[in-house]
């Protein structure tokens, strides 16, 4: 009742900072965890505000420093290589589309599903951003465009100045698909998706040249591109490695497409751990203890994730003004013009997404990526025992004993403000790009810092938010 008398940021923080009873969910089990998980948000947070003070008295060549970058020495690039791989991959693909229309129609005992949802678009999120671009080698439409168009010249160019706009587009509909259909998981469902996507992205690359529909059109590369620009490693000519963001930083600013495609993974990230909580079922009249079904939330779903998106990025941009109208007012020297300040700062969020996305998925992993290697022994079900997984055994057990989970509960808030305190200190970078004085740079971060505290409060209530669904 408290919630709903108060605005929501402040019900969150109230929420938040209030010692509760944590519980979480991995696929169909939930586990009820008695932590002082406000003593945990507290902590966090201090951390993320403890990091914006040290910045600020810290030189901004020290920063500099931090991320340049330094040659690996060996080259991390092969085109004929990655041509292959994406062929193989091609072929992977195709194989769990026949999987998802002919094998089991249980979800769970599916590999389409499982592969999509759990290797895919839990691990290959993370580690695209923190270890390896593999991607540019699991990409299943390079190599079969090579093989069918390589070298032919499109039909039409899509123009430079559209930027990636068609790809927030298609973003936004895959999270309205992943977030809001009444059956994203169902095999059959499921595959004729995937089919429909793969297909849609062959013929736009054949009609308007590969390169420039994956980076302008094609929503996952260019959602693993930005993500990938976290990583320490990165490849191109020689391999060259830094501090975590060192290449985010270097790319800024962005094209105002760009700026806005960071921000909505954030929010849409963000909204996938919201629409699963009590909070958000009681503010749409869902009795949370008798879910009636996706099917009773489709419109609920499709407008608070729109609304989400648009109000983070209305949000954002109050905070680089804020901080642009703090220099102007109470600054020694020129501020910054909103649209490049938007459009660099705006890469310094991407660590945030990465980090709730893995805290977000962390134990739904756990407990598929069990699934997946049980699956693989028998795609079909029709009774095989591949690789000798057939004696694998899905467990939750870890998920019933204190200890166990709180690592988990531990990791999970570890990752959201480690991953904070990587904005704060890219935020930092990037504006001591704009102006000179100490004074200065701390005006142009006032509006940013209050995001990032709140933001921290905001994800760690996400965690330790009782759920309905």
């Amino acid at each position: 009742m408290i919630a709903r008398s108060l605005p929501p940021f402040f019900a969150l923080a109230l929420i938040a900072l209030w010692p509760a009873p944590l519980w979480a969910h991995a696929s169909e089990q939930g586990f009820v965890l008695l932590l002082p998980t406000g003593a945990y948000t507290v902590a966090g947070t201090l951390a993320v505000v403890f990091s914006l003070v040290l910045v600020t008295v810290l030189s901004p060549r020290v920063l500099a420093v931090l991320f340049r970058a330094r040659r690996l020495g060996v080259s991390l690039g092969w085109p004929s290589g990655q041509m292959v791989a994406s062929a193989l991959s091609t072929a992977f693909f195709l194989a769990l589309v026949f999987i998802g229309l002919q094998g089991p129609t249980d979800p769970q005992n599916n590999l389409l599903p499982l592969t999509l949802w759990t290797v895919w678009w839990v691990g290959v999120f993370v580690v695209q951003g923190v270890v390896a671009d593999v991607w540019r080698w699991i990409n299943p439409w390079t190599g079969v465009h090579q093989l069918l168009a390589g070298g032919t010249a499109p039909l039409w160019r899509l123009p430079e100045r559209w930027g990636v706009w068609p790809a927030v587009v298609v973003f936004l509909i895959f999270q309205g698909f992943i977030l809001a259909d009444i059956a994203p998981n169902d095999p059959r469902r499921l595959a004729m998706f995937a089919l429909g996507y793969w297909v849609f992205t062959l013929a736009g690359m054949i009609f308007c040249g590969g390169g420039r529909w994956l980076a302008q059109v094609e929503c996952f590369t260019v959602l693993f591109t930005l993500i990938g620009r976290i990583r320490p490693v990165q490849g191109g000519g020689q391999g060259r490695f830094g501090f975590a963001g060192w290449r985010a930083v270097a790319e800024a600013p962005l094209h105002p497409s760009h700026a806005v495609f960071c921000l909505v993974i954030l929010a849409s990230g963000s909204f996938d751990g919201l629409h699963e909580t009590f909070w958000w079922l009681g503010q749409i009249g869902i009795n949370p203890l008798a879910f009636p079904g996706r099917s009773a939330v489709v419109m609920p779903t499709l407008v608070g994730l729109y609304a989400a998106n648009a109000a983070l990025i209305a949000v954002f941009a109050l905070a680089v003004w804020v901080g642009l109208a703090a220099v102007r007012r109470f600054g020694t020297g020129p501020a910054p013009g909103f649209g490049v300040a938007f459009n660099s700062f705006a890469i310094a969020i991407l660590p945030i997404a990465l980090g709730y996305h893995f805290a977000h998925y962390f134990v739904t992993f756990l407990v598929q990526i069990q699934y997946v290697a049980a699956t693989l022994a028998d795609p079909l079900a029709r009774g095989w025992n591949l690789f000798g997984l057939g004696a694998v055994r899905v467990t939750t057990g870890f998920l019933n004993t204190q200890d166990t989970v709180r690592v988990i509960w531990v990791t999970q808030a570890a990752a959201v403000v480690a991953s904070h305190i990587l904005s704060v200190l890219m935020t930092h970078h990037l504006a001591a790009g704009f102006v000179q004085k100490n004074r200065d740079l701390i005006a142009l971060q006032i509006g940013l810092s209050l995001l990032m505290i709140a933001y921290t409060i905001f994800g760690l209530w996400l965690l330790a938010s009782p759920r309905g669904v």
